[in-house]
């Protein structure tokens, strides 16, 4: 019985550090061609040059062109202060909109 319990109570440790561990580890940096269907609801980190900035005041929302020397990529973020050419980090999960992947982002570093 006092067996049964320490190895229940372990478990449930190990079960909460795994999460604790996949919640704070940085995501895999990857480049834009490399980002596939099978990404999708994968957090990813990619880094890349601005080429373009949308944005919808409305809905608070914009949407920014991002390319590597591999592609390029849309990222649907908050409206944040970002200019043509800068050079940023992304750090988001990949989704599908009208058949194009796009990345949301959950975090902007802003590089250059």
């Amino acid at each position: 019985s006092f067996l049964l319990k320490l190895s229940f109570l372990i478990s449930l440790l190990g079960i909460f550090l795994l999460l604790f561990i996949s919640d704070t580890l940085p995501p895999k940096q990857i480049q834009i061609k490399d980002i596939s269907k099978l990404d999708l609801n994968k957090k990813i980190q990619i880094n890349g040059k601005i080429t373009s900035i949308r944005t919808y005041k409305e809905s608070n929302f914009q949407i920014t062109t991002l390319s590597d020397s591999t592609g390029k990529i849309e990222i649907i973020s908050q409206i944040i202060n970002l200019t043509k050419n800068q050079s940023i980090t992304v750090i988001g999960r990949i989704s599908e909109y009208n058949n194009n992947l796009q990345l949301t982002a959950d975090k902007i570093i802003q590089i250059s």
